[in-house]
């Protein structure tokens, strides 16, 4: 199976560059497969992680030099708020990242046995999905059907 340069189309993205987007799409006839950065997804907790870390490191250290503590107290202060700020919030975004994986497989369960057994009712209610996001009843209805004929969707 022919690859397209992820690389190239990247950079064709990035300088707008649409005839060489084009290039990249048409490689070869044979399906595309693209992997997307998976890192990208840790990129909200590496930011608030950051900040929570900044923010209340600064504080004990500030609050310990305002009290007159020694310079070893002090870096003694900053380092363990340091360390205790890290796995506070790697366990928090752990927990919280688990707990919302449950919640979504909760809830594609229960999709799935609607599917099995109303799907009349779970092509109705995709359709108005998809006319509540502008596309027009025919066009939904004719997607929605398709789809549904392949559970894998």
């Amino acid at each position: 199976m022919a690859r397209r340069d992820e690389a190239a189309a990247r950079a064709a993205y990035e300088l707008a560059d649409v005839e060489a987007s084009r290039d990249t799409h048409s490689v070869s006839d044979a399906p595309s497969v693209e992997s997307h950065k998976a890192a990208s997804g840790y990129m909200k907790s590496f930011v608030f992680g950051g900040l929570d870390g900044i923010i209340t490191t600064f504080a004990v250290v500030a609050g310990a030099s305002g009290g007159d503590f020694s310079t070893e107290v002090i870096l003694a202060l900053g380092l363990s708020s340091l360390f205790a700020d890290a796995l506070s919030m790697g366990v928090g975004d752990a927990l919280s990242s688990k707990s919302e994986m449950e919640a979504a497989l909760k809830e594609k369960d229960r999709e799935g046995w609607e599917y099995d057994n109303y799907l009349e009712g779970e092509i109705k209610e995709m359709v108005e999905i998809y006319e509540a996001k502008g596309v027009s009843r025919e066009d939904a209805r004719l997607v929605i059907t398709t789809l549904a004929k392949y559970k894998v969707c």
